[in-house]
């Protein structure tokens, strides 16, 4: 049985304290982004709200809206000229997506014609022009826009600072300089790329375990973006919990000496973080290690941790250090997906209340359903495909995704001999996901190219705020 009130709606409000001031901060993010303020005003406005912020409490919200427009201002990058013949020297600063003839990926204007400058651009590249993340490059080259002009895409990519794109010829670059030493990520890649031959399943369990993007533009990609299971291929929350739930595991034992709860929490988020550290360091991964860090502190503190609270209080961290965060897709999926499992499917599964194997299973579908209903107005928008299959797909991948990860990190870890078969029973899992997801692709049922507008995904988005806040005004009692 439930009951509904708007008092329980307050009381849980009062529970998430970091819930209004994270709301405060974006919002002043998006009215910088949308209209040209100067930092000055923003500071000024700051200013005075923290001094009337002394007698009325409530303002506080008003000085974070003010902070938030502040931060985006003064993080804000420089515009280069399109169309124009420049001299560059730009630092990568990721791994790129290869698809076969050619790459790209993000790279940071250090210098503009012999000029210091901070600006951000999108580099494609030929097939025999390899980038590395650290890489530093001097060329010639012409900054586009986005095509085409005007669209959600080009607007959303100059919302995240991105001036255009350029194409670097190689007969164009003056110098190229090299990342000095190579990152963890590129290390874990290398190592697991010489354990097993290449195929389509290594390729899989690659991006499962260490988040790269080897098959990105292929056929594959495609079944997997239209089986809903694409999110699988990235390093999410998900991967990052599984971690942490078998280092947790693993150094139980510690748990038996002097002050060995501390140890091994410490140990834990050390070893958290060297995960997310493999992996290159993607946003979900970022915000999903700040949140497992903060429940397993929270255990040395014997405090209670509210999830909710500490995801808020993540964005918080996670926006204040990078406003133009905001705008990127991953860090929108990932947020809305985990506030769908908080405050959907975590009540639905409360309410059914069944155990044993039963239990996982509606577990399972309850949260792949919050999952793929929160995230679909998203999808759909960016990517132009409407798919309900992940609500059977992920929990079947899920398996063997769980697998491929074990058996990847056992393998970074291993001596050679092992490893080779650790590694090599994560690309047959990866063979095996494939085939799953090809199948319910091939059935043709489940999914739709269809791509919804601004104006219907802000509609979705508002009256899926209007449900979690019936959530919030249910409290659910056990029949006596």
């Amino acid at each position: 049985m439930f009951n509904f009130s708007f008092r329980n709606i307050v009381v849980r409000f009062g529970s998430m304290p970091m819930l209004p001031l994270t709301l405060a901060l974006i919002c002043g993010i998006v009215v910088s982004a949308h209209f040209a303020v100067h930092w000055a005003v923003w500071l000024a406005l700051c200013g005075v709200t923290l001094v009337v912020a002394r007698w009325y409490r409530v303002v506080v919200l008003a000085a974070l809206f003010a902070f938030g427009g502040f931060i985006y201002t003064v993080h804000s990058f420089d515009i280069l000229p399109h169309n124009q013949r420049l001299k560059l020297i730009v630092e990568v600063t990721d791994e790129g997506i290869d698809y076969g003839r050619f790459s790209t990926c993000a790279a940071n204007v250090l210098m503009c014609q012999g000029d210091i400058c901070r600006a951000r651009v999108r580099l494609t590249t030929d097939s025999l022009t390899l980038l590395r993340q650290g890489d530093v490059v001097e060329f010639y080259g012409r900054v586009r826009p986005f095509t085409p002009v005007g669209s959600d895409y080009s607007r959303s990519m100059a919302r995240q600072g991105y001036s255009g794109r350029v194409t670097v010829h190689r007969g164009a670059i003056v110098s190229h300089t090299p990342a000095p030493t190579k990152s963890l990520h590129s290390r874990a890649v290398e190592r697991l790329k010489g354990l097993t031959p290449q195929s389509a399943g290594r390729d899989v369990a690659l991006s499962v375990t260490l988040g790269t993007r080897t098959i990105s533009g292929t056929e594959l990609a495609k079944e997997y973006s239209l089986s809903g299971a694409s999110h699988l291929l990235a390093v999410s929350g998900l991967h990052v919990g599984l971690v942490f739930v078998l280092l947790n595991m693993l150094l139980f034992p510690l748990a038996y000496l002097w002050r060995g709860n501390i140890i091994r929490a410490v140990a834990v988020v050390a070893m958290v973080w060297v995960y997310v550290a493999l992996c290159g360091y993607p946003t979900s991964a970022i915000r999903a290690a700040i949140m497992f860090s903060v429940l397993q502190l929270s255990y040395i503190a014997k405090s209670r941790h509210l999830p909710e609270n500490s995801l808020c209080a993540t964005a918080f961290i996670m926006l204040a250090f990078d406003p133009y965060m905001l705008f990127e897709l991953s860090f929108e999926l990932s947020f809305v997906a985990v506030m769908a499992i908080l405050f959907i499917a975590r009540p639905i599964i409360s309410a059914v209340h069944c155990r044993g194997f039963v239990g996982g299973i509606v577990d399972a579908l309850a949260i792949s359903t919050a999952c793929v209903v929160s995230t679909a107005p998203l999808v759909s928008n960016s990517f132009g495909v409407v798919s309900l299959l992940s609500i059977v797909v992920t929990p079947l991948a899920l398996v063997t995704s769980q697998v491929i990860i074990v058996c990847n990190i056992a393998a970074l870890v291993l001596p050679e001999a092992v490893a080779r078969i650790t590694a090599q029973s994560a690309a047959w899992c990866g063979t095996v996901q494939n085939s799953i997801v090809e199948w319910f692709v091939s059935t043709g049922f489940g999914y739709a190219e269809y791509r919804v507008d601004n104006s219907v995904m802000t509609l979705c988005y508002t009256l899926l705020a209007l449900l979690v806040l019936l959530s919030l005004g249910i409290r659910w009692e056990k029949r006596k």
